[in-house]
């Protein structure tokens, strides 16, 4: 048996005994989901706790010879230390945290929500400082998905791109339903694309769910922008190998000029703010179009300086 373990029970069995005079040890051990004798012995070692000092009066009083001859426990003296065991603040904020995020990814949940209600009562005001950030989206929606999901239908999506007037149409078969840094996104086989694809919940305009059935293509992608096919190559000098620590890779390689490190690309606006970031560092860039405007921003930028500064 574990010293945390049996900690734990320990701290448990002190209100369950003072509540319970003369209760026999196998109930007990029943309730606790332990052997008789692992009872006897969590009561060998509560004789000699209680509160500091050391003195009798200080010490929890158990009758070891009528636990030991009689299977009876008459537990006493442990008026200060009998009350239900209370959550810590650290403990009560994960559990909010937690409810809160299943209210709101999931608002149709009953039983979460009154869980919730209850919790935030017994806390009170000392949870103001807890926040869950999710960005809501369409029940409705979120519900013809899970449908979709369940039943292996084929969904038609009306969806925004960012920075597109208009709505994109796709066919898809869904498989999951995921959040990541309080976005949802639903993970479908793109039949036009024929590839997997995530779409985030809140740029779904409309879901029409279909009659007609897909066999499952398998696990969609897990790791972060597994579904990104477009790839970005850097050889960098030592002074900027941190990138392939801070940023998600696909390959790091030594070379003579130093560490040539592959990125999964999901925003080119992105490799470009990086090749500029890094500068002088870079020593060359896979992609031809990505360097030129990346040299081109930097032209742009310099000429809003007077042509004197260095």
């Amino acid at each position: 048996m574990r010293s945390g373990e049996q900690l734990t029970r320990l701290l448990r069995l002190v209100p369950y005994l003072s509540s319970r005079p003369g209760v026999q040890v196998s109930a007990v051990a029943e309730a606790f989901g332990v052997p008789p004798r692992q009872i006897i012995r969590d009561l060998e070692v509560l004789q000699f706790c209680g509160l500091p000092g050391g003195y009798i009066d200080d010490l929890f009083d158990v009758d070891i010879e009528a636990v030991r001859d009689e299977g009876r426990i008459d537990f006493r003296n442990a008026e200060v230390l009998n009350r239900p065991l209370r959550l810590r603040p650290a403990e009560a904020a994960s559990l909010l945290a937690a409810l809160r995020l299943v209210v709101d990814v999931a608002g149709e949940s009953d039983a979460a929500a009154t869980a919730l209600r209850k919790l935030e009562a017994a806390v009170g005001s000392e949870d103001d400082r807890v926040s869950v950030a999710v960005t809501p989206t369409d029940p409705g929606r979120r519900a013809a998905l899970s449908t979709a999901i369940a039943e292996r239908r084929v969904v038609t999506l009306t969806y925004r791109r960012p920075g597109t007037p208009d709505g994109s149409v796709a066919e898809v078969e869904p498989a999951r339903l995921r959040l990541v840094d309080g976005y949802s996104y639903l993970d479908a086989w793109s039949r036009p694309r024929g590839a997997w694809r995530s779409y985030r919940l809140d740029r779904i305009q409309a879901v029409q769910l279909s009659d007609e059935r897909f066999e499952p293509r398998g696990e969609p992608p897990t790791g972060w922008f597994d579904d990104v096919p477009e790839r970005l190559s850097l050889t960098v000098r030592d002074d900027a190998r941190w990138i392939a620590e801070y940023f998600p890779t696909t390959s790091v390689v030594e070379t003579g000029d130093g560490l040539c490190v592959t990125f999964p690309v999901a925003s080119r606006d992105w490799a470009i703010g990086l090749i500029l970031r890094l500068g002088v560092s870079v020593v060359d860039v896979s992609d031809a179009d990505l360097h030129a405007e990346a040299k081109s921003r930097a032209r742009e930028a310099l000429a809003h300086y007077p042509h004197d500064v260095e």
